[in-house]
């Protein structure tokens, strides 16, 4: 069927999943068809869990791909044609449903248009004073609608990865909750209300955390005023908030360990996604300093810009590997960068449904101890909260000595 509907050009897409081998990195193949300098190809996306790569192959490379890894490397596969959607369930009792469809040819072109998840008409934005009356980003304003684009982007493709998704969908179904700790002026926080109620169709129900009480009276008045009923903003710090159950966690460009705080009280709270832009990494940097006056690093770290690059990627890399022990996916992507600061990595992470294997948290132990014991880390505040919060089951091991796996 694939290879027919490569020949007759009515080839839709492809789909591989379910790992063989379900720690392993690579999660899925996306094949599509592409037209490359006048010339039907087939592009094939990678999809790890921090990072998707793109390459472009003739279709009969492609086809053999296919053969080589269904079977092998993914135990599923649902193909769409023009006329036909079919789905193969390998292992066990193998399965092929075929079912009769209509679906319009394929697009061709190889950079397709994103997905437009903002209105520029929205009137929160108009409220907020990002656009104009006429619905028109206001020229000041461009890097902030931007990224706001991007959030809701990110926002809604871990929705779709996750279990909320199919809950939502189910009639009668709890409404999705979600906090955003240290909304700010709300752009994010209302982007992401206006996603889920107009776009999602999900019942959703947001708050807004934030210190500073200016800014939480004039979000609750544009909640008021754009008669989002299910949005409201409180005054409060992150670390102070008394955070209840809820699905969604955000924490954009909190400072320092306050990422660490708003981490950790996702976890605690079984957050079924977690996202987070981590900010002024400044508890490890002097632990880094310490170590490494002396070493083959020292003309790297004596120099205050690669030291603070070194602390930001081994605080996030630790965040990383504590979320994926905590039973998290996770993948770290590009954020367009905030109004008034050059960080833009998102830290996205999505709770995984069968768990963590017992192997595989010792194999994270051990990668954990590792990267502390290089850069000379002796505290973590997320790995710390989550040991005295019981997440981790035991005590950090001491930094110096590698324990074996």
């Amino acid at each position: 069927m694939v290879e027919s509907g490569f020949l007759d050009g009515s080839f839709v897409k492809l789909t591989l999943g379910r790992p063989a081998v379900p720690e392993n990195a690579l999660r899925k193949l996306l094949l599509r068809p592409v037209l490359i300098r006048g010339e039907r190809q087939c592009s094939v996306v990678s999809r790890f869990l921090t990072r998707d790569e793109t390459k472009n192959y003739p279709f009969g490379d492609a086809l053999a791909l296919v053969e080589t890894v269904l079977g092998e490397a993914f135990m599923s596969a649902n193909l769409f044609t023009e006329s036909i959607e079919a789905q193969i369930e390998l292992g066990g009792k193998d399965r092929l449903s075929i079912s009769s469809t209509k679906r319009d040819p394929a697009p061709l072109n190889h950079d397709r248009n994103r997905v437009r998840w903002v209105d520029s008409n929205a009137r929160y934005l108009k409220a907020l004073d990002v656009t104009d009356a006429r619905g028109k980003v206001r020229e000041r304003m461009g890097d902030k609608f931007r990224q706001i684009e991007r959030f809701v982007d990110l926002l809604a493709s871990a929705f779709l990865e996750s279990n909320l998704a199919a809950r939502a969908a189910t009639p009668g179904s709890s409404p999705i909750l979600m906090c955003d700790m240290g909304s700010g002026k709300g752009y994010l926080t209302f982007a992401a209300y206006e996603y889920f109620r107009n776009i999602a169709k999900a019942e959703v129900v947001v708050n807004g955390v934030e210190a500073r009480e200016d800014l939480v009276t004039l979000c609750n008045r544009v909640a008021g005023e754009c008669e989002f009923s299910g949005l409201r903003f409180v005054r409060s710090t992150i670390g102070e908030y008394q955070l209840p159950a809820l699905d969604i966690l955000v924490a954009l460009h909190a400072c320092d360990t306050a990422t660490d705080d708003a981490l950790f009280a996702g976890v605690r709270n079984g957050a079924e996604i977690i996202l987070a832009a981590p900010c002024c990494h400044k508890e490890i940097r002097p632990q880094v300093d310490r170590l490494h006056s002396d070493g083959p690093l020292r003309d790297v770290l004596r120099h205050g810009i690669f030291a603070e690059r070194h602390a930001e990627m081994a605080t996030d890399a630790l965040r990383v590997l504590l979320l994926e022990r905590a039973g998290y996916r996770v993948r770290v992507s590009e954020f367009v960068a905030a109004e008034h600061t050059a960080k833009n990595v998102m830290i996205i992470a999505t709770r995984r449904k069968d768990g963590v294997a017992d192997s595989l948290r010792e194999e994270i132990d051990h990668r954990i101890l590792e990267l502390k014991n290089f850069y000379g880390i002796k505290h973590h505040r997320f790995e710390q909260l989550l040991v005295d919060g019981c997440g981790l089951g035991g005590a950090p091991h001491p930094a110096g000595t590698v324990s074996p796996v």
